[in-house]
């Protein structure tokens, strides 16, 4: 038997239950030693992607996107940075099974062919949020009423808000920057000047809205100039933060924006995907790698 490791006692509950699926999934699945704690792999085995799936061109999405190694990136079981791929890179190797998952997963009828690039920035930032803001995932596709469409989704795992860095305290304090400006032409909220939008638990979910609502406010022959706008946050039904973030930034939108800002569970997502054996495989993975079991955090 390999030992699940050493866990860290001042993990949330969640957090603490996410740590723990990791660690036996690592020593009971993947079989692999631990790195200090047993939701980290050893960097011989980060850098031979063990946490990434095998199949469908996860791994190939990866180093077409990160030629580099990073033992953090793909090494901490429990970080956010590689789930886009495991979970959002296999729509790529198919429009039907894209069109399936957007339709059941997140509600939204598409046409191929499907843009999908992970962590994802319109460029140049300087016509955007003049900033780092990127998307995890961001889905282009065409609706049935033929209009250009973006999804900008958030894939978070045990995250919840975090402090303010100074670039974002700067754009925040000046109401005359990017974030303030693409929040007023959008006319997307209920007050143009909200200070709620500024606060920890807000902020990443208004970044992210804000640079798909900047894509909308393009010029018409800017390749990037979308029609319509969706920021989706992606997160396991476990992770409270999200439960209680989501409907309260919704709740400083107007109708229709309103409906155009939702979050996805993990659980949803998965149950989304139907398909061949090599898909179903694929299910499996995220299910039992993902899904972390009530009694673990009741």
């Amino acid at each position: 038997m390999i030992d699940i490791g050493k866990q860290y006692t001042p993990d949330d509950s969640f957090k603490a239950a996410a740590r723990l699926h990791q660690s036996q999934y690592r020593a009971n699945v993947l079989q692999l030693a631990c790195n200090v704690y047993g939701s980290k792999l050893t960097e011989q085995d980060a850098k031979a992607l063990n946490i990434y799936y095998e199949g469908l061109n996860i791994r190939r999405a990866l180093r077409k996107r990160y030629p580099e190694d990073s033992t953090k990136r793909d090494g901490d079981m429990l970080r956010s940075e590689h789930i886009p791929f495991n979970m959002l890179a296999p729509l790529r190797t198919s429009p039907t099974l894209a069109k399936h998952i957007i339709k059941n997963a997140f509600g939204l009828e598409s046409k191929a062919p499907y843009k999908i690039k992970i962590e994802f920035a319109p460029k140049p930032k300087q016509v955007h949020l003049d900033d780092a803001t990127s998307f995890d995932t961001f889905i282009g596709f065409i609706d049935t009423q033929g209009k250009k469409i973006g999804l900008g989704i958030e894939v978070k795992y045990t995250e919840k808000g975090y402090p303010i860095g100074e670039t974002e305290k700067k754009n925040v304090a000046d109401k005359k920057s990017k974030y303030w400006n693409v929040t007023r032409e959008s006319s997307a909220f209920l007050d143009d000047n909200n200070p709620k939008l500024q606060k920890d638990e807000y902020r990443q979910i208004w970044r992210n809205h804000l640079l798909g609502l900047s894509m909308c406010q393009l010029s018409p022959d800017n390749e990037n100039k979308l029609d319509d706008f969706y920021s989706i946050i992606l997160y396991p039904s476990g992770n409270q933060h999200f439960n209680k973030a989501i409907p309260e930034y919704q709740s400083f939108l107007k109708e229709p924006w309103r409906q155009k800002v939702f979050g996805c569970t993990y659980e949803k997502f998965i149950q989304a995907i139907e398909g061949d054996e090599e898909i179903m495989r694929w299910n499996r993975y995220l299910t039992d790698r993902y899904i972390v079991r009530e009694e673990h955090h009741s």
